[in-house]
C-alpha cells in the first residue's frame, strides 16, 4: 500500500517534470537556430517538422531527468510534511521506498531503449535531411555516409562512402565484407554494379591464414540502392549492431544507446537514496541539479576518452558504472 502510494505521488510530477524538460529542450533547439530560420525565411511548417522529427531525441532527455526530478520533489513533499518521518517511525525500512523507484525506473528505461533503437533514428534521418535542406536550399545528395547492410544470406557489407550514380549503379570507398564463412574483405575502392560489389586492389582475409590479394573480386549483393543513413544516429538498432562488426568507429555509438537506457536506472535508484537521505526538502533542488550535472560531465568524458582511444566503446558504461556504486553504497546506509 505505501508503496503504491509513492508510485502516485511520482507520477504526477514525473508528467510535469518531463513536460519542462521537453520545452526547455525544445527552446534551446529554436533560440540556436532562429538566426538560420530568419535569414533562410524558413516557413513555420518546416519548424514544425524539426520538433516534430527532433522529438525522439528530446524525449531520450526528458524521460530519464523527468524522473530524476520527479522522485525528488516527491520525496521532497514527504519530508516537508513529516510524512518520511511517520513511514521511519512506523519501523518500515528505508529501502523498501526504493522498490517502486526502481520498478518505474525499468519501466522508463525500456521505454527509453526503444526509443532510441528504432524511433529515433529515422526521426534524426529526417531531421537531417530537412536542416540541409534549410542551409542550402535543396535536398542532400545522396552520398551514403557509414553505410551498412547485411542482406540475408549473404553476411555484413560496409562502405564507408556510397556515391550513386544512375541506375543500379556507384562508387564504393572504405569497403569491408564480412561473408557467412568468416571471410572479411577489404578495400579502398570499388564499384556497385547491378547485383555485385565489385572491390578492386582487394585483400581476403582468414582465420589463421595470410592475406590473399585480389586485382578484382565481385561480391554478390542486391541491385537496389537502399536509404541514406548519414550518421550513427539515424541508423537503427540492428543495422548499427552490424555496422559495429565491420566498422571499429560505431561501436561505442552502440555501446551508448544500451548504457543510455540503462542510466535511467542508475539516475533513479541515486535520486531515491538521496532524496531518502534528505532532512530538508529545500535541499531536493540542489539534488536534481547536482545529479544530472555529475551525469552529464561523466557521459561527455567517456565520450572525449574514446574519441582519443583512451577507453574502449565500454568506457560509454562510465557514468553508469560510477552511478551504481553510488546508489548501491548509500542503499547500505538507509539500511
Amino acid at each position: 500500500m505505501l508503496q503504491r502510494y509513492l508510485l502516485r505521488e511520482i507520477l504526477t510530477p514525473y508528467l510535469l517534470g518531463t513536460l519542462l524538460f521537453i520545452g526547455l529542450v525544445t527552446t534551446d533547439l529554436l533560440s540556436s537556430l532562429s538566426g538560420v530560420f530568419l535569414s533562410r525565411g524558413t516557413s513555420w511548417l518546416q519548424i514544425g517538422e524539426l520538433v516534430l522529427y527532433r522529438m525522439p531525441y528530446t524525449l531520450g532527455v526528458a524521460l530519464p531527468l523527468g524522473l530524476v526530478f520527479a522522485v525528488l520533489v516527491a520525496l521532497a513533499r514527504w519530508i516537508r510534511d513529516s510524512e518520511l518521518k511517520a513511514v521511519l517511525a512506523a519501523g518500515i525500512a528505508p529501502i523498501r521506498l526504493l522498490v517502486p523507484i526502481i520498478g518505474l525506473s525499468v519501466f522508463v528505461a525500456l521505454l527509453s531503449w526503444w526509443n532510441a533503437g528504432w524511433i529515433k533514428p529515422e526521426a534524426q534521418a529526417r531531421y537531417d535531411d530537412l536542416i540541409y535542406k534549410i542551409y542550402y536550399g535543396h535536398a542532400p545528395s545522396g552520398v551514403l555516409v557509414n553505410a551498412a547492410y547485411a542482406p540475408s544470406g549473404l553476411g555484413v557489407y560496409y562502405a564507408r562512402r556510397i556515391y550513386p550514380e544512375s541506375g543500379s549503379r556507384g562508387r564504393l570507398e572504405g569497403v569491408r565484407v564480412v561473408t557467412p564463412k568468416g571471410e572479411v574483405w577489404s578495400a579502398d575502392h570499388g564499384l556497385w554494379q547491378g547485383a555485385n560489389w565489385i572491390l578492386e586492389d582487394a585483400w581476403k582475409t582468414l582465420p589463421d591464414r595470410a592475406p590473399e590479394h585480389w586485382d578484382k573480386v565481385p561480391l554478390p549483393f542486391p541491385s537496389h540502392f537502399v536509404e541514406k543513413k548519414t550518421t550513427y544516429e539515424s541508423l537503427p538498432m540492428p543495422d548499427l549492431r552490424e555496422l559495429a562488426k565491420v566498422d571499429p568507429a560505431a561501436r561505442f555509438p552502440l555501446q551508448r544507446r544500451h548504457a543510455d537506457a540503462v542510466g535511467v536506472i542508475a539516475l533513479a535508484w541515486l535520486a531515491g537514496v538521496i532524496g531518502l537521505s534528505l532532512r530538508e526538502s529545500a535541499w531536493a533542488f540542489v539534488a536534481v541539479v547536482l545529479l544530472i550535472f555529475a551525469y552529464y560531465v561523466f557521459w561527455t568524458l567517456a565520450a572525449q576518452l574514446a574519441r582519443f582511444d583512451v577507453i574502449g566503446p565500454y568506457g560509454a558504461w562510465l557514468a553508469d558504472v560510477i552511478f551504481f556504486i553510488a546508489a548501491a553504497i548509500g542503499t547500505r546506509r538507509l539500511r
